[in-house]
């Protein structure tokens, strides 16, 4: 069970993000839902009850692309937005990683939902995508050695 509730018009739903490089940081791995979206996210997913933030980062990637990777967190990220009248508080705990092998393609499908696209994307056109939430696109490129902690309205 996911770690995600609503009461009246509020939302909360805690989640885990990854920023994964190629092994020469020149490339980011984004997705994007093929249901009319005309954004990108980090790969990643909700948190289970119970369940840390580490082991929920390694499911969710081990269940989307069948990668084993090792995982250090780089931020936290506060996100407060508002949808259909919703207003959703959304935690990320969003970690690094490194792709270790030779991208065989470029884009592909995600093993467990057939609507969602994964793409290695250059790091240099980052700023030419629509990516959310938009400090990802700060997390992605600065590529800090310490924690961030991050609140975006």
């Amino acid at each position: 069970m996911n770690l995600d509730f609503t009461k009246e018009n509020y939302r909360f739903n805690a989640r885990v993000s990854a920023i994964i490089y190629n092994k020469d940081k020149t490339k980011v791995l984004l997705f994007k839902i093929n249901d009319g979206r005309d954004f990108y996210m980090l790969p990643g997913g909700r948190i289970e009850l119970n369940e840390d933030s580490k082991t929920a980062i390694s499911r969710e990637i081990n269940e989307e692309l069948n990668y084993n990777l090792e995982y250090e967190l780089c931020s936290i990220q506060e996100n407060f937005v508002s949808k259909n009248n919703i207003n959703i508080m959304q935690y990320c705990f969003c970690y690094k990683a490194i792709y270790n092998y030779e991208i065989e393609r470029i884009s592909f499908n995600c093993l467990d939902n057939e609507n969602q696209m994964f793409y290695w994307t250059d790091i240099k056109d980052i700023d030419k995508l629509n990516i959310l939430p938009i400090s990802n696109k700060n997390l992605i490129k600065e590529q800090f050695n310490e924690i961030q902690h991050i609140i975006e309205k």
